[in-house]
């Protein structure tokens, strides 16, 4: 991921770190991410949905980082290019996905759940979900990435006019606390928590803290706090609280989760990443950027896609056998199945996303 301006005065090793064309730190914090999102679906009490608010967060980050670069160096933001761009990178392994996992329900005569299916093939499977409740299929899992792809339609062309009046930063703050707003009193009115948790209008401010982020560092604003954060004893402090918010959430449920996880645990989140990319040479460095770590970061997208379908299967034949037999063989299956559709599928597309590269690889 490229800059396209040196940033005065943010510490040097997290410059440079932001210069790269790639950052494989963050590909080894999506790797954390997807892995904890599969070991729950195992049966391993990790913190699944803590995974998914990092992707969000990251998700954010990145997507504005582009959108920001690209301005700097042509003096604008290409609609066309950047919907192309995303389009090159999700939709090829997501409708992949979604004919494999049709096709083997037709040949196996198992029942399709048709109002969900086209709820996810349209990318409002989270408001289906949020709404009617999860059906637990093969497309259960689509909600985040519906959020996702909402979340894209409407930020870049809102981030061009942001840009134009030089509002970013209060547009950004505003939508953040009336999404704070928003849920609190949502939460006040009983309303259902799978609703809170699944939909675009109670998760947008998860990847508005990402967009957030972005902008303050594009931009060497709150230089002192991120001085503050790059040290390592203020990056353990934030794991700490992070494992203590999710420990806390496993104790006090849904209501913990939806006010208190909700609007502290994305922020967190957002503070840790430059002190990620701050801590080059540091052993937690070393992990994140290793080939293993930062391999899975690539494949993440569609680990994430396929884990839904092969958890189940995996579950059946090793049934009876150990909880670690069952969870390596979930990873391994999902490992293959990931490689498959990133080499097959996702790779041939990404060659393409050269040809509308206007901003920074993402």
């Amino acid at each position: 991921m490229s800059v396209g301006a040196s940033i005065v005065g943010l510490p040097e090793k997290l410059q440079l770190g932001l210069d790269r064309r790639e950052i494989p730190t963050l590909n080894g914090l999506r790797a954390i991410a997807v892995l904890f999102v599969i070991l729950y679906h195992l049966g391993v009490p990790a913190p699944g949905g803590f995974g998914v608010l990092v992707f969000f967060v990251l998700s954010g980050f990145l997507i504005t980082w582009l959108l920001l670069s690209e301005y700097r160096k042509t003096g604008g933001i290409s609609l066309k290019n950047f919907y192309a761009r995303r389009t090159l990178r999700i939709f090829p392994a997501y409708y992949a996905y979604s004919v494999l996992l049709i096709s083997l329900l037709l040949v196996s005569h198992r029942q399709i759940n048709v109002p969900q299916t086209v709820a996810s093939l349209l990318y409002v499977n989270n408001y289906y979900q949020a709404i009617l409740g999860d059906p637990n299929t093969g497309f259960s899992h689509t909600w985040s990435l519906a959020i996702e792809e909402q979340f894209y339609l409407i930020w870049a062309p809102c981030i061009i006019i942001l840009l134009r009046r030089r509002t970013v930063f209060p547009a950004l703050v505003a939508a953040i606390v009336a999404i704070w707003v928003h849920r609190l009193f949502l939460v006040s009115m009983n309303v259902h928590q799978g609703y809170i948790y699944e939909a675009f209008d109670t998760r947008a401010d998860h990847l508005l803290i990402g967009c957030l982020l972005a902008w303050l560092l594009f931009n060497r604003k709150w230089v002192g706090l991120f001085r503050f954060v790059c040290q390592a004893w203020v990056a353990g402090l934030i794991v700490l609280a992070l494992a203590a918010l999710n420990v806390a959430e496993f104790k006090y449920g849904a209501t913990f989760r939806d006010t208190v996880a909700f609007t502290c645990e994305p922020a967190l989140v957002a503070m840790l990443i430059p002190g990620l990319i701050y801590a080059n040479g540091s052993l937690v460095y070393r992990v994140l950027e290793s080939a293993l770590v930062s391999g899975i970061g690539r494949i993440s997208y569609s680990m994430y896609l396929y884990q839904q379908l092969v958890i189940g299967p995996v579950e059946k034949v090793f049934a009876g056998q150990s909880l670690i037999v069952r969870v390596l063989a979930g990873l391994f299956v999902t490992i293959a199945a990931a490689l498959c559709s990133y080499y097959l599928v996702e790779k041939p597309f990404l060659r393409l996303k050269a040809r509308f590269q206007t901003g920074v690889k993402n």
